[in-house]
């Protein structure tokens, strides 16, 4: 082999072995999330680098997920601690309303349960949270002299505010709604909905309609808090979810 051809040769050989890696990274990052290869253009920058959530909350999974921590405003549920991961903007938005919540009703905590787990998928005990948009939520709590109470699970509640196992305990409607309304004038997360049973949706709107300052936010927020058709009523936790990120409509399903 001549010396020009030893030239002509070698970038050809680099050129070739880009191209198999190239072709071996797309099915191992498909594999890593149980789902499938994703478009040529998600293994380039900048989505290389991004957190991507692909495909839909009950059939999808997620690349390079965010690890929602706890802090002095927030906790984690013992049992959820494995399932904390999803989009950057989901964790930072509950980093944020726990924040508020904390800032503006004295010190109280969050109580944050199942987001998805680090590389999606289907996660026990839900239909939902595979592709890193969803988190489960605990209602703050009060017991009878209407002290805060920070608890380790999640308990459900009449929409008359008693709870259907603790006694002791009422529904807290001022955190609540604090938490609600932190959320909806959440701008940046694209929250796109507030799963929460029908009584307590009811019982949240109608404490912010007496209050001129919370009012405001009731039309927003009434869009915003459902009771989901296909799944139980969600009367022991809110259940958030965000909308897909603007730049991965290509692999993100609502």
């Amino acid at each position: 082999m001549t010396r020009r051809e030893k030239t002509g040769v070698l970038p050809l050989l680099g050129a070739l072995l880009g191209l198999a890696l190239l072709g071996l990274a797309a099915p191992a990052l498909g594999e890593k999330g149980k789902g499938g290869a994703l478009p040529a253009r998600f293994y380039r920058a900048p989505f290389a680098l991004m957190s991507l959530s692909v495909g839909a909350p009950d059939k999808g999974w997620q690349v390079r997920a965010k690890k929602l921590k706890p802090a002095s405003s927030l906790k984690i549920k013992t049992n959820s601690k494995p399932n904390v991961y999803g989009h950057p903007s989901l964790v930072l938005m509950l980093q944020r309303s726990a924040r508020d919540v904390s800032n503006a009703g004295k010190g109280a905590v969050m109580l944050v349960g199942d987001l998805s787990s680090e590389n999606g998928g289907p996660l026990a005990g839900h239909v939902s949270h595979q592709s890193g948009r969803d988190a489960d939520v605990g209602f703050y709590v009060v017991d009878q002299n209407g002290k805060s109470k920070l608890l380790d699970r999640f308990v459900t509640f009449r929409g008359d505010g008693s709870s259907t196992q603790e006694p002791n305990l009422r529904f807290d409607d001022w955190r609540n709604w604090l938490l609600v309304q932190s959320w909806v004038r959440d701008r940046r997360a694209g929250l796109s909905h507030i799963f929460v049973s029908r009584p307590l949706r009811q019982r949240l709107l109608a404490f912010a309609k007496k209050n001129a300052s919370y009012a405001k936010y009731v039309d927003e927020a009434s869009v915003l808090l459902k009771q989901p058709e296909d799944s139980a009523p969600h009367d022991d936790h809110f259940h958030v979810r965000v909308s897909c990120p603007s730049s991965q409509s290509e692999i993100c399903r609502k």
